[in-house]
């Protein structure tokens, strides 16, 4: 560290050797004058306070020197800087001048250079401000080491060491130093940064990304390209080649390791350097920046992939929810002919009721009814089509839509690493179950594995009955001890809320060398008190 400083302290030297670019002005907390003031303004910042009118005029002599004091103070205060008089807003001068009942002819300005000087060594001491010194460049340094640590855009370096500056009371310096400053420490935390992601990896590994740069010969383009991969429409067809993409992404590992020391907000902003050149420009960049790039915008074309499988998941899921639904709606309409001929059939039934006859009659009459609609079982075929598609369950539709997707949506699940937010892991075990049966083509599972796993389930959810019967034995027991009243209603919604718990989660761990102690059968519970 005492190095680093060594090194930055020294004046405009640029011993890293970065090109050095400015950055916008506009785009740091660097205090600047507004274009346009208001009235209130004026008044609330600018106006000058009998302390300070006082401050001047025991500084000073004469009125020329005593506005450009005055005009130099309520600048200095603002700013935290001294700016040059020329850049110093005219109305703000005017509204100073006036504001001392100075005449309206006399108009800021040195005529001597060390007069300026000392009026600024006098507004210093009168605010307890610190010219920015060796001391200040050290401080600022050592924030910024700090700071690029965990952050890389230069603005935002910029605001941190203005603000560390004005907390300890020291005058900014120029923008431009302070801008050059920040660049240069940046830069040597990221070259810290580059050689050290760099050593963690072979040469072989480090050649295949070299590699990425290499024009194809066919394609004509280089396989960097690919890593900038923009999302496409949610068709099926994309879908495949998304989980495509996101294999070949995969296939170079896992790169969040060799990053470890680098912060998310940093592996953001060199993923977006990287993706902002290309692959020519990337050649010219030392190798170690080079990798470092490169993995960066690896590991983030392996996130924003996943995030886009999953939502465009989500939207071809929602398309095919809407299409059995749209699909149900058409059914209903194309029975709605068969619903009003089946309505029309039990009127006239419900007539034959009503007429009064004897039951042979009743019956010939019914036949008489059903026949012309095209006999019983075809009434009754009518009727189970029209009453699967009655309510509003448009789920048995959905498979029609789906059979389409079923193969790439495996591929996803099998691409994609599911966690759950929660202890009910219910979910991700229905993922696992769906992947291991995936290969499986018939309508049923077979009937002997399933079996197995009722049994199974049901042996551990019983052990975990007789254990917490167990329990609850003894707890009925001891309140029975101490004089509780126990109602017959209190027992009775206790064993539901237990079996429920195990019915809805069935997740349990046995431990073998915990044994509970045998039921004791022949205790007698009296719901009363003692």
């Amino acid at each position: 560290m005492e190095l680093l400083i060594k090194l930055l302290t020294k004046k405009e030297s640029n011993q890293v050797g970065e090109i050095i670019k400015l950055a916008s002005i506009e785009r740091t907390a660097y205090p600047r004058f507004k274009r346009y003031f208001t009235p209130k303004e004026l008044i609330e910042v600018y106006t000058p306070t009998p302390a300070e009118i006082a401050f001047g005029l025991s500084t000073t002599q004469g009125q020329i020197h005593f506005l450009n004091l005055m005009v130099l103070l309520k600048a200095f205060q603002r700013l935290g800087y001294f700016p040059k008089l020329a850049d110093i807003p005219k109305s703000l001068v005017n509204h100073i001048r006036n504001s001392l009942h100075l005449p309206s002819d006399i108009s800021v300005g040195y005529e001597q250079s060390r007069t300026m000087y000392r009026h600024r060594t006098a507004i210093r001491e009168y605010l307890k401000v610190t010219q920015f010194n060796q001391s200040a460049r050290h401080l600022a340094v050592t924030t910024v080491y700090k700071s690029a640590s965990v952050m890389d855009n230069p603005a935002d370096l910029i605001n941190v060491a203005i603000d560390e500056l004005i907390h300890h009371r020291y005058e900014l310096p120029g923008f431009n130093t302070l801008d050059r400053l920040v660049r240069r420490v940046r830069n040597l935390v990221n070259q810290k940064l580059f050689l050290l992601v760099i050593s963690r990896l072979n040469q072989e590994y480090i050649e295949r990304l070299n590699n990425l740069l290499k024009s194809h010969s066919v394609h004509l383009r280089s396989p960097y390209n690919d890593l900038k991969q923009l999302p496409n429409r949610p068709t099926r067809n994309h879908l495949n080649d998304l989980l495509t993409h996101l294999i070949w992404l995969d296939s170079f590992g896992e790169v969040k390791p060799y990053l470890e020391s680098i912060t998310s907000a940093k592996i953001q902003h060199f993923a977006a350097e990287a993706k902002a050149l290309d692959a020519a420009e990337l050649k010219d960049i030392g190798q170690p920046k080079r990798i470092t790039l490169l993995l960066c915008l690896i590991y983030s074309a392996q996130v924003q992939a996943r995030d886009n499988l999953v939502s465009m998941f989500l939207k071809r899921m929602r398309t095919i929810h809407n299409k059995a639904k749209e699909e149900l709606e058409k059914l209903r309409q194309k029975h709605l002919e068969t619903t009003e001929k089946l309505v029309g059939v039990l009127t006239n039934v419900l007539q034959v009721f009503v007429d009064e006859s004897t039951d042979t009659e009743m019956i010939a009459q019914v036949q008489n009814v059903f026949t012309p609609a095209g006999g019983v079982e075809q009434l009754l075929h009518e009727c189970e089509a029209v009453n699967a598609y009655s309510g509003n369950n448009y789920l048995p539709l959905i498979w029609k839509f789906y059979k389409s997707h079923r193969s790439a949506f495996f591929r996803l699940i099998s691409a994609l690493k599911f966690a759950a937010t929660s202890q009910d892991e219910t979910l991700i075990k229905a993922l696992d179950f769906l992947l291991l049966n995936a290969h499986r083509r018939g309508e049923w599972l077979p009937a002997i594995e399933q079996e197995k796993i009722i049994k199974y389930n049901d042996l551990i959810a019983n052990a975990v009955v007789f254990h917490n019967t167990v329990d609850l034995t003894e707890v009925l027991r001891q309140l029975q001890r101490e004089g509780y009243l126990l109602m017959r209603s209190d027992v009775a919604a206790l064993s539901p809320y237990l079996t429920s718990q195990i019915k809805r989660f069935g997740d349990y761990l046995i431990d073998l060398d915990v044994v509970p102690q045998a039921l004791d059968e022949e205790m007698v519970l009296t719901f009363s008190a003692p």
